[in-house]
């Protein structure tokens, strides 16, 4: 599964689950351990559990074996680590307060209106 297959797959996903305000950096130049990052705001821990659940399976069903996650237990940030894309499920008020965007500003934004409804 390439970066660009995988990032599709986590992006229909999510877009599918309903989530919200999802964006994606390229952080390849930046980042020691990561080439993507996203970010997508849950409207409740029971939408982050469903989004994180249904990224896991499309991920192992696109051949993606074991992602890494963290979180699950309280729901309010789930992240999931899937090598090259990390993924960052958030309840609003905790993405408005750590503000992680602001770190990866001065990376390229990727467009992702051909994945998302």
């Amino acid at each position: 599964m390439t970066k660009n297959e995988k990032l599709e797959t986590i992006l229909r996903t999510l877009s599918d689950k309903k989530g919200v305000n999802i964006m994606a950096f390229d952080v390849e130049k930046k980042s020691g351990y990561t080439d993507v990052i996203v970010f997508v705001t849950g409207t409740s821990t029971q939408h982050n559990t469903t989004m994180a659940d249904s990224l896991l399976r499309e991920l192992k069903n696109a051949g993606f074996a074991k992602p890494l996650i963290e979180g699950e237990t309280s729901a309010k940030w789930i992240l999931v680590d899937a090598g090259s894309v990390i993924v960052n499920i958030m309840l609003e008020e905790l993405r408005d307060y750590y503000s992680l965007e602001d770190i990866w500003n001065g990376c390229s934004k990727i467009d992702v209106t051909p994945y998302i409804q």
